[in-house]
């Protein structure tokens, strides 16, 4: 009979270590958990740059309406430019295209 009683104090200071250390182990909130969209949404917060406008009734009667990207036209200046600019630069817009109208998104 000793054997049996040191066995069921063996088995009950098992348990009371496992229940004791499942409840002590660091668990992760429900609120930091990242799902997939969560994460494609901060990637998209990441990224640089413009995302094209929703060009929907921008056209008035014109379809299809659909976003475009436009280069306004470069304008020379006669003037030197004592900061060094890269004349190759340009801006690049966002326009709402119908046929070959362009409106303002």
């Amino acid at each position: 009979m000793a054997s049996s009683s040191i066995y069921s104090n063996g088995l009950r200071i098992a348990v009371l270590i496992l229940i004791f250390s499942v409840t002590s182990l660091p668990s992760k909130p429900a609120g930091l958990e990242l799902s997939s969209n969560d994460e494609s949404l901060k990637q998209r917060k990441l990224v640089l740059g413009s995302r094209p406008p929703r060009c929907v009734n921008k056209c008035l009667s014109c379809s299809p309406c659909m976003a475009t990207l436009v280069i306004p036209p470069h304008q020379r200046s006669f003037k030197s430019s004592s900061q060094g600019e890269d004349g190759s630069y340009y801006l690049l817009s966002w326009k709402c295209r119908c046929g070959n109208k362009l409106f303002q998104p």
